[in-house]
């Protein structure tokens, strides 16, 4: 309950700058601590590796005089009122490993002097109004494992290089106003564990080369405009946990392959325009607790087995051509398979008849060919004569 505001309680900032060996200083989570972020932070000792100020009231701007903690390894400024925007200065910070600037109003554009961080492994930034493009330096941070800069006003396409990331394991982009397509690079990011894009305005088709993601769990895509069908090659990502693809223009069938991604726990492809039949293999999945199928044009005979046992663990509104189902869902009973079954009979009946009438022809024709063989015989026979003597010729 520490307090500091304009006129009073910041003067320690300023003392600490006596302290030369200071390696960690930790004055977050102390909600009276407000006013204006004292200039003085940028005069603390360059031993300085750890500085949290996260989770308390200061307002103001991030002084640029903070590019002079160049030993800064980790700096968090999140949940807290600083604003303006993020200084060209921290691309000073070359050994900075985690920077955490999320829950804050700084707006602005990302500097590009970002990229030269090369020690940076954790990005931070969400949930503020950082606006603009993101800079293709980004793809400078070889070490970067975790990138989120959702729920922000960023626009622009998302730059291929950000997917060149060796070692990028988490990549949250959702919930901005990016747009263009997803590039095909994203199939370099082999260690990738979660591809978060909701909620932008990206289009296109979703690239092929996604399936090469093989330890992918958590793909979120919807609430775009992505076009054209669902790729086959994601049924190659056997780890997919959660898989969202609602809110989009996709067409085409569900492929029957995502039955067989056992992992499957959030299958959410709603607001679509997908057609043909409900992969009967989904009932198989005994991970997946929420299905979302609903208002597509989707149609056929709905399973009855696995998740498809449970109302409310999937939905199926809004596909009028489906029938058959559990009773809750009131759905017209499926006809196909007794029409199936009722041509099937016809076909094998015809075809016994078709059997029987070709084996009377064919006997029939046995008969005739013998009695035709039988009186030609006897009409050549020899006569009485013709055994005395003998037949020459002319």
């Amino acid at each position: 309950m520490l307090q500091a505001n304009d006129r009073e309680g910041w003067e320690f900032v300023t003392s600490l700058s006596n302290c030369t060996q200071l390696q960690e200083l930790d004055i977050g989570n102390n909600v009276a601590f407000t006013g204006q972020l004292p200039t003085s932070i940028a005069n603390l000792s360059t031993t300085l590796k750890l500085f949290w100020l996260d989770y308390i009231r200061v307002s103001g701007s991030i002084p640029s005089g903070n590019g002079n903690l160049v030993n800064l390894e980790l700096l968090s400024m999140a949940n807290t009122c600083i604003s303006g925007v993020v200084p060209e200065s921290i691309g000073k910070l070359g050994n900075l490993v985690v920077l955490e600037m999320y829950d804050t109003p700084l707006s602005g554009l990302i500097p590009s002097s970002l990229g030269n961080i090369s020690q940076l492994s954790k990005l931070n930034a969400y949930n503020g109004k950082l606006e603009g493009s993101i800079p293709a330096s980004v793809g400078k941070l070889r070490n970067l494992i975790t990138l989120d800069l959702s729920m922000n006003r960023l626009n622009g396409s998302i730059p291929k290089d950000i997917f060149r990331l060796p070692a990028l394991l988490t990549c949250n982009l959702s919930y901005n106003l990016l747009s263009g397509s997803l590039p095909s690079e994203v199939g370099s990011l082999e260690n990738l564990n979660g591809l978060y894009l909701s909620g932008n305005q990206l289009s296109g088709e979703i690239p092929d080369s996604i399936g090469s993601c093989m330890v992918l769990e958590w793909l979120m895509l919807d609430n775009n405009s992505f076009q054209g069908t669902i790729p086959q090659s994601i049924c190659n990502i056997k780890g997919l946990s959660t898989l969202y693809l609602s809110m989009n223009k996709l067409s085409g069938t569900i492929p029957n392959g995502i039955g067989s991604i056992r992992s499957l726990q959030y299958l959410y492809m709603a607001h679509n325009n997908l057609s043909g039949t409900i992969p009967t293999t989904l009932q198989n999945l005994t991970s997946l607790y929420e299905l979302d199928l609903s208002f597509n044009n989707l149609q056929g005979e709905v399973a009855r087995e696995g998740i498809f046992r449970n109302l409310t663990e999937f939905s199926i509104t809004g596909n009028n051509e489906l029938c058959g189902g559990i009773p809750q869902l009131h759905l017209a009973p499926c006809h196909n398979n007794s029409v199936k079954q009722s041509r099937k009979v016809q076909l094998r009946d015809i075809a016994i008849i078709l059997g029987i009438a070709s084996a009377l022809f064919f006997l029939g024709l046995a008969i005739t060919l013998i009695l035709f063989a039988r009186k030609h015989k006897s009409c050549i026979r020899p006569s009485l004569a013709e055994k005395q003597y003998g037949r020459v010729s002319f």
